[in-house]
């Protein structure tokens, strides 16, 4: 903040802000009053810093909460701040005796202590009655052998009868004598009429009554009323009261006027409204309107097939060569094979590697990865590795060292064996092979000492 800032301008900084000035670009008139830091405690101590504030009287600190509840020191009421601190320890010092876990050990350690504890619990009630592994004791006298070669309860023959469903003859008895044929006044058919409401077709809901005393014959009694002249198509006739004869309702003669306000105003059924624009010229059928289709409009089977002549099939005169004047590629006739334009896959410069490459060559050096690469990335494609790491070169000295700092344990002679082996196959140079051959050559010794 400036320090000649002006008592006009000292509101709107800083971190108080009371008002922002609405028109920072009109110059405030008038004369400020005092600048900023040029107070009276500036002008009597000008060598004191301004910005560190002063401190809390000690005779006022112990008041402050800021002191009370200091962190790390315990709380100690301001009437008890200036108290002397006794230099001693408080409470009664405990005595150590027996440990809560040993205490809290209920299990037996020997054999004598197990013994000991079934004779204290030999005294108990429950000990007696329900010895542990045993079933209750009650003191029954049962007979010999029950529950072993005589079965509990008593026997009522049921091997020696017929074990087929007795429940369902029961509840549907079709083998007796009563239910063949279920005549309608039979006692099975009243019983199921009574628990199942299994009345049969066209029967008549009996429920007691004395019809004798009333003199009906309730299989031949007819109840209600019946109508001597029905009244058939009752809704046509309501919809259309010109189709009924047995309306005799006078003609009534209304005004011509509150005819044509009828037709005009409501919509007759099966006509068109009358709008009053007088009687038309269009002949019949004629169709009003405008039609949603303008011309005949292509399906999906032809969009599929297509409709095009054999001029429209032509391919464009422009394919394959320029129509534009001097920018057309004219070989010579001993150059008739010669390739015009830039290759997509520019084998004609020096391939670089993954690391030389830039992010923004976007350039195919004929070294790019195929599918199978992004699918199945090859070992160590997560960390950086590339394939390019496995077909190296190495001399025998810097091999030996690759796997030294690997971690991986090579003996001396199966070293010497499969990198003489590996330099013969690779076509690295004399005394150098691969990572991939010498590890091929590694797997093809161990799997024959392994046979």
């Amino acid at each position: 903040m400036d320090s000649r800032a002006s008592s006009y301008t000292q509101p709107m900084t800083g971190t108080k802000q009371r008002y922002v000035d609405t028109a920072p670009q009109i110059i405030p008139a008038g004369k400020s009053s005092r600048v900023m830091g040029d107070g009276a405690k500036q002008c009597v101590q000008p060598g004191l810093d301004q910005s560190t504030l002063p401190p809390t009287p000690p005779e006022i600190k112990k008041y402050r909460k800021s002191t009370i509840h200091e962190p790390g020191k315990i709380v100690v009421h301001y009437g008890r701040s200036d108290d002397p601190i006794p230099d001693k320890v408080f409470g009664v010092k405990s005595v150590k005796l027996e440990s809560a876990a040993d205490l809290m050990v209920g299990y037996p350690t020997s054999e004598l202590m197990q013994w000991r504890l079934d004779r204290q619990e030999d005294i108990y009630a429950s000990t007696k009655r329900e010895p542990l592994g045993k079933s209750f004791n009650r003191g029954h006298a049962h007979p010999d052998g029950l529950g072993t070669s005589r079965p509990f309860g008593v026997s009522n023959g049921v091997l020696e009868k017929n074990l087929q469903s007795q429940v369902k003859e029961l509840v549907f008895p079709l083998d007796t004598e009563v239910m063949q044929g279920d005549a309608d006044k039979s006692e099975a058919h009243a019983m199921y009429v009574k628990t199942h409401g299994d009345y049969a077709p066209g029967e008549q809901r009996r429920r007691g009554y004395d019809w004798q005393a009333a003199g009906l014959n309730p299989d031949h009694a007819v109840f209600g009323q019946v109508d001597n002249h029905p009244y058939m198509n009752g809704v046509a006739k309501a919809m259309n009261p010109l189709t009924d004869d047995s309306n005799k309702a006078s003609v009534a003669i209304i005004q011509k006027r509150v005819e044509d306000f009828k037709m005009s105003n409501n919509d007759e059924l099966g006509h068109v409204k009358t709008l009053g624009h007088g009687p038309t010229a269009a002949p019949d059928g004629h169709i009003y309107g405008v039609p949603s289709r303008r011309c005949q409009e292509w399906g999906a089977g032809r969009l599929i097939k297509g409709d095009y002549n054999e001029e429209e099939q032509a391919p464009d005169p422009d394919l394959g060569k320029s129509l534009r004047q001097g920018y057309r590629n004219v070989a010579e006739p001993v150059d008739g094979n010669r390739a015009f334009g830039v290759p997509t896959i520019r084998t004609d410069l020096p391939a670089r590697s993954a690391r030389q490459k830039s992010v923004a060559d976007n350039s195919n050096y004929g070294n790019e990865p195929a599918a199978v690469s992004l699918i199945f990335p090859s070992g160590g494609a997560d960390r950086g590795v590339v394939e390019d790491d496995y077909l190296k070169p190495y001399t025998k000295d810097s091999l030996r060292e690759f796997y030294n700092g690997a971690g991986i344990y090579v003996g001396e002679d199966e070293f010497e064996a499969a990198f003489e082996h590996a330099s013969e196959l690779d076509e690295a140079g004399a005394g150098m092979c691969s990572l991939n051959t010498f590890q091929h050559v590694r797997m093809y010794q161990m799997s024959q000492r392994m046979q």
